[in-house]
């Protein structure tokens, strides 16, 4: 690739990694753990191990998946999707690794959704390479350059993960998972977010293989008896909403 491709590549690109940026920064699911993590091993502490299956589980719970008891009869085209949004959430495209084609459009390569897509939900089912429709995006995938062409909007995610139940087995982690509505979180008059309360909650399991532990199941349950009700309650004070931030901080890029 030549120089000027790559900076007008990076030029394009600018603006609308700009609106993921603060799709995922707005609510605050930009944990205190390190960014881009490609999958789950090695976690200690149990507090540790909280944050970063939420960081790790953001692209999936953020699009809602339909549920299933075994990956096999998972929708693909909506895992797929998930793969994709973990692509772009991942702190490696942001140094202009992705060309853009003549409208802007990010393109993100098969074999990179193919790999994201073996990290989450492992080689047993893989993508099928179609156009797919999500709820706020619609990826076009282009047989000729086999890519994802991506444009992205300013939407804020159906869910986004908060881990409160960790089970370990033999080889086997189930994750009990609250669901936080996007649109609920809100903000103070000192600026910190206010966290809302689960609107339900999903058991996700992650069966180990020889690369790491992947979802193979997403199961919806009740909120277990110790879960944290979390803060529902936005003062008048608290005029500054998710929405509205993003808005601004769009207008602002």
């Amino acid at each position: 690739m030549t120089e000027q491709k790559k900076r007008r590549g990076n030029s394009k690109i600018a603006f609308p990694l700009g609106l993921v940026i603060i799709i995922f920064a707005v609510i605050g699911v930009i944990f205190a753990v390190s960014a881009g993590i490609s999958g789950v091993k090695n976690l200690t502490d149990n507090s540790e191990k909280k944050l970063e299956y939420q960081e790790w589980l953001v692209p999936v719970v953020m699009y809602d998946p339909d549920m299933f008891d075994d990956v096999s009869s998972a929708d693909i085209n909506q895992l797929t999707v998930c793969a994709v949004w973990a692509i772009i959430k991942d702190d490696s495209i942001y140094p202009g690794i992705y060309e853009t084609d003549d409208v802007g459009n990010i393109m993100i390569p098969q074999k990179d959704v193919n790999k994201k897509f073996a990290e989450l939900f492992g080689t047993d089912v893989v993508p099928t390479h179609i156009g797919v429709k999500g709820y706020f995006d619609e990826f076009t995938y282009s047989e000729q350059s086999q890519c994802y062409l991506v444009t992205s909007t300013g939407s804020v995610p159906i869910y986004t993960p908060k881990v409160v139940d960790i089970k370990k087995g033999s080889n086997t982690v189930v994750l009990t998972v609250g669901y936080l509505a996007g649109e609920a979180w809100a903000q103070d008059t000192d600026g910190s977010y206010i966290e809302p309360a689960p609107t339900k909650y999903v058991n996700i399991t992650l069966r180990e293989n020889s690369d790491g532990y992947y979802i193979s199941a997403m199961q919806a349950t009740d909120a277990p008896e110790n879960a944290d009700p979390g803060e529902t309650v936005v003062t008048a004070a608290a005029e500054t909403t998710v929405a509205a931030t993003t808005k601004a901080d769009s207008e602002e890029n």
